[in-house]
């Protein structure tokens, strides 16, 4: 090589190398600004708190009911809705009266008080929680089978914070079946779904010749489904139904 092209060569190279250095400033810097963008980008995005994704609450149920007395002098009928407010061992801490039937509401409550009950899990542990118990007191000699439904008297909000236990829209009385002369109490545990419909139904206190005539009367009824924190839930609802026949007369 040429002693006179060795300054030429060398002028080029280091001039190549100025090029690669500011390109990888370049480079460095169009980095740095694509990452400072997307923390920008990700603080302005909003998050939802984390209760409103993960919190998962399974409502309360009745373990054991017995007996609600007609009282033998009431011309009385219709429906006492009662919220039975629990602790997070299923006791009993209070009963509030959210449908109030002059002579019927004090036998549906002294009875529901020797009930007993499974509280709420809040994220699979027991908490302080609220359950509904409507009592039709059904008389034997209907005129209509439509049931009228008082407004819900304002009671404290139930427990735990955020629930809101189904509620009964539209409800019928049931057909006291034909030839029976049974009396006494059947009490329908129901699982109500997420749309307000019935998705189980059992008899947890059932009586012979009158449980099949209670199960038809509440598949005719609308019922609103429970919510959490503004989010439909499945939940329980307690249906009791005290049955007076025809034979029986009040003064």
């Amino acid at each position: 090589m040429s002693p006179h092209l060795v300054p030429s060569v060398w002028g080029e190279v280091v001039e190549e190398i100025g090029d690669m250095r500011r390109n990888s400033r370049v480079v460095i810097l169009a980095v740095l600004l694509g990452l400072v963008t997307l923390l920008v980008a990700l603080a302005a995005t909003p998050t939802k708190p984390v209760f409103a994704i993960y919190l998962d609450f399974v409502p309360p149920d009745v373990l054991t009911a017995g007996e609600i007395l007609y009282p033998p002098y009431s011309v009385a009928s219709g429906i006492v809705t009662l919220s039975i407010n629990l602790d997070d061992v299923g006791q009993i801490q209070n009963v509030e009266v959210l449908r109030d039937i002059p002579s019927l509401t004090d036998p549906a409550v002294r009875a529901v008080k020797s009930w007993t009950f499974a509280p709420g899990k809040l994220e699979g542990k027991p908490v302080a929680s609220s359950l509904n118990v409507s009592v039709v007191f059904n008389p034997g000699n209907l005129q209509t089978h439509d049931l009228t439904l008082a407004l819900l008297q304002p009671t404290p909000p139930p427990n735990p914070p955020g629930y809101l236990p189904p509620e009964i829209a539209a409800a019928s009385y049931a057909n006291y079946p034909t030839n029976s002369v049974a009396t006494g109490t059947v009490v329908l545990d129901l699982t109500i779904g997420k749309s307000g419909e019935i998705k189980k139904l059992f008899p947890i206190r059932p009586v012979p010749s009158l449980t099949s005539a209670a199960i038809s009367a509440v598949k005719r009824w609308t019922i609103n489904a429970a919510t959490f924190n503004g989010k439909a839930i499945t939940s329980k609802l307690i249906i009791a139904f005290v049955f007076r026949p025809p034979t029986v007369t009040t003064p």
